[in-house]
């Protein structure tokens, strides 16, 4: 090759060492490389947060690009994608979290371009009071679920404003695998000496739980009038007569943090705050919730509806769904009987393993024949107060 051929060759050599100087290659960053946020469990909410994605070099107003995360369900990107430079957001919910640190990574990738991909690395401090109790999920054992029914079946202590739901059984007791209260094992013992009501032992025992939704139109009076409940019950395995209860009044789906008073809720004929207590009636025992608070976090994953074809509620609808919440320094004073303790304070968190529950609604007096006693009887003395000077 003389001389003149080297020149074409040459020239174009040059161009491209011009080229990559003017026009940089398409890169990609994403700042802040790490978010950490924190929050009280007194005041949990949904959280935005947000990041810079920034697209520099030939192409890059135009570039697209996108992002994901991990498995964490508390994260929940809002802006999956997107073209060019642009902030990325997305939305941290701790509400189902129990106290904790939880880390998640956010990916960000856009194609051929120098960086890809980005990582911002989220973290979630939830600060709050470890429950003593938690719930886990577990087989059955054999025998175990089939029991449990016919246990149910055979039982019907009602409980108050619930009523009995022994014949929704076979449905809350999932044929695979049930829930039930254990200790915490990361909840810390008491100090030596440390007064205050004792903590729920009886709790360890095994007991197990229900979620509750209960929508009741009464329509035998004029005006209608309804009451609306949301909550949780619990049951001792060991002893039939003995359950407990929490319900707040709600026509929503969910419930933040609500102050438990059972005086005032009844003061209101069940139409406003929170009610509970705990009765085990083989020994006319009584506790009733003055205090703390209750929380219903999810309440989702409803099975079909169905009409209850027996008890309490029967010519009602229903669903099976799964219930999130806790009950957060729940303390109950013995009013009636001699069974201990003379007060008890309950620590119970069923976020991380949701239980079974009902949704239940019954129109009466028809097609729901069940309800003719104290909850009718309650809506009615309702009514008559809003009526009297």
């Amino acid at each position: 090759m003389g001389p003149r051929q080297l020149l074409p060759v040459a020239g174009l050599l040059v161009a491209e060492a011009c080229a990559d100087v003017t026009t940089p290659k398409l890169t990609l960053t994403a700042a802040p490389t790490s978010r950490s946020l924190g929050i009280s469990q007194d005041n949990i909410a949904l959280m935005l947060d947000s990041a810079v994605v920034a697209l520099t070099g030939a192409g890059s107003a135009t570039a697209p690009w996108t992002a994901s995360h991990g498995s964490s369900p508390w994260l929940t990107i809002v802006t999956p994608g997107g073209t060019g430079p642009a902030v990325l957001r997305w939305v941290v919910d701790p509400i189902d979290l129990p106290p904790g640190v939880y880390v998640d990574t956010i990916t960000v990738t856009a194609t051929g371009a120098a960086g890809s991909p980005a990582r911002i690395v989220d973290s979630l401090t939830v600060r709050g009071e470890v429950a003593q109790f938690v719930t886990v999920r577990r087989a059955w054992l054999p025998g175990e679920r089939d029991s449990a029914v016919a246990a149910a079946a055979r039982n019907h202590t009602a409980v108050p404003y619930v009523g009995d739901l022994s014949a929704l059984a076979p449905q809350l007791y999932d044929p695979d695998s049930v829930t039930v209260v254990v200790a915490n094992p990361l909840y810390p013992a008491p100090p030596a000496g440390a007064g205050g009501p004792p903590r729920a032992a009886q709790f360890t025992a095994g007991w197990g739980a229900f979620g509750l939704q209960i929508s009741i139109q009464d329509r035998s009076g004029t005006p209608w009038d309804t009451l609306s409940w949301l909550g949780v019950m619990w049951w001792n395995p060991a002893d039939s007569t003995w359950k407990g209860w929490t319900i707040a009044a709600t026509k929503a789906t969910t419930v933040r943090l609500t102050t438990v008073s059972t005086s005032t809720f009844d003061a209101s004929f069940a139409k406003s705050g929170a009610g509970g207590g705990e009765a085990q009636a083989s020994t006319g025992t009584y506790w009733e919730a003055s205090s703390g608070q209750v929380q219903i976090s999810r309440n989702q994953t409803c099975g079909t509806t169905t009409t209850v074809a027996s008890g309490v509620w029967k010519g009602g609808t229903t669903r099976t769904c799964r219930f999130g919440g806790r009950l957060v320094n729940l303390s109950m004073t013995r009013l009636a009987g001699t069974t201990s303790p003379s007060t008890q304070l309950v620590n119970f968190d069923f976020r991380s393993a949701m239980i079974n529950g009902a949704r239940i609604v019954c129109v009466f007096p028809a097609p729901c024949t069940g309800p003719t006693g104290a909850v009718v009887a309650r809506l009615r003395a309702a009514r008559a107060a809003r009526r009297s000077p």
